[in-house]
């Protein structure tokens, strides 16, 4: 009897183990599912990264082969005009999709879905963004104390932060309490210098750097990239966004450069760049600035003149700097200020105190270009993926090219300075 009775109450145990191991199972099934719908995302992600990365790295090559024709003879005499500056629409028939129709095919009357390598498929796409760096102003010229431009860009950029409308940006505690704006230039000028040496008017950077922490030296070498700014004494975020960096989106927008030979491109620099420029070169022998007050006449009619200039350099370039300079002393016979004359645009000529400095800082070519490429693909299963690569190219460097001396590099794309993948 007490057998009988023990089987009676174990006969729930075999159901309850089904249950358990079928719990066991489905929860073992649950996550086989899971990991392979991981793995496969994460494949999917690696193989839309790979494509994402080498459609930028087409648009940087397309970009290169771009400004390897733009340096040819028959282009450098073609008034100087920045064929880069419209990357996007020349290389239209490459970042186009098949089948949506461009510019180009309206205009020749081709299929690229005929093409062989034009064109882009679905849920891929590229995008191009030149910059010439030679209508920056050059921060690495603190690394070449004897060279006439650093002193020409000090002051150019002196003039650019000397407007009262600044002055929130230099006053403040911290880091730049007993800072002014030339010092801070100075501190700039003196990280990339090779000596020991403070900037005249400088403050020496050891003793503040010797008290952060962490503790730090100054590097005493150029530049390796804009973000070293932010190691520099005096230097913070406002400053960025005022003279560094005012649009991040847009990297035309910046002001400073480390890149380049140092002479500024009247073709294509900023209002804000030849602005300071001038204003510099029209101070006279004791010192005075006509632009320290941005509300003078002086200033209003020097930003008219220099925003008409700007507005037409690009369908008529400056040919010398000569015929730039002639523009700001008379622009009524300057052909760039013709659209403001035929709107009775009252101008009023600039005339400057340095003339001579105009040609030592300015040029009328550039040579050293950023590319700024992206790259994307659009995935359902994973979403968009995004390869970002920023190359500086020097079109036309001094040293030959290592495989033919005889021939320029700039047929093979030119020399590459720089080069940041994210």
């Amino acid at each position: 009897m007490a057998s009988v009775k023990r089987q009676k109450n174990q006969r729930g145990i075999a159901l309850i183990l089904v249950l358990i191991a079928l719990m066991i199972l489905t929860a073992m099934t649950a996550d086989f599912m899971e990991g392979n719908k991981v793995y496969l995302q994460t494949a999917v992600n690696h193989r839309d990264a790979v494509k994402a990365e080498y459609l930028a790295r087409s648009g940087v090559n397309l970009s290169r082969l771009l400004l390897s024709v733009q340096s040819l003879p028959m282009f450098k005499k073609a008034l100087n005009f920045p064929f880069w500056q419209f990357a996007d629409m020349i290389l239209e028939p490459f970042t186009t999709h098949k089948g949506e129709g461009s510019l180009a095919e309206e205009a020749m009357g081709f299929n690229l879905e005929e093409a062989e390598g034009l064109g882009l498929a679905d849920g891929e796409e590229f995008t191009l963004n030149i910059v010439d760096e030679e209508s920056k102003l050059n921060l690495n010229l603190g690394a070449h104390p004897t060279s006439p431009l650093k002193m020409l860009v000090f002051n150019s950029m002196k003039a650019m932060m000397e407007p009262e409308m600044y002055d929130s940006i230099f006053e403040g505690s911290d880091y730049r309490s007993d800072v002014t704006r030339e010092q801070v230039i100075c501190e700039i000028f003196d990280w990339a210098d090779p000596d020991e040496e403070a900037c005249t008017g400088g403050m020496g950077e050891e003793p503040y750097y010797s008290t952060t922490e962490p503790r730090y030296e100054r590097k005493n070498a150029p530049f390796d990239s804009l973000q070293e700014l932010h190691f520099v004494h005096g230097i913070g975020d406002d400053f960025w966004s005022a003279f560094v960096e005012p649009d991040p989106l847009d990297p035309g927008s910046r002001t400073f450069t480390i890149w380049g030979p140092g002479k500024v491109n009247i073709n294509t620099a900023a209002p804000s760049t030849l602005v300071a420029s001038i204003c510099m070169m029209a101070t006279d022998s004791s010192g005075n600035n006509p632009c320290l007050n941005p509300f003078s006449p002086f200033v209003q009619n020097l930003v008219i003149l220099v925003n008409n200039m700007v507005n037409m350099r690009t369908f008529l370039p400056y040919s010398s700097v000569n015929e730039f300079v002639a523009g700001l002393e008379n622009p009524l016979e300057s052909p760039q200020n013709i659209m403001a004359l035929m709107s009775n645009v009252q101008l009023t000529g600039i005339q400057l105190a340095n003339r001579q400095a105009a040609d030592q800082l300015f040029t009328t070519q550039s040579k050293v270009f950023s590319i700024y490429a992206e790259g994307s693909v659009s995935n359902p299963l994973t979403g968009e993926t995004k390869k970002r690569i920023h190359v500086v190219v020097d079109i036309e460097p001094k040293e030959p090219s290592i495989i033919d001396p005889s021939q320029s590099m700039a047929a093979a794309g030119g020399k590459v300075l720089y080069w940041r993948q994210e």
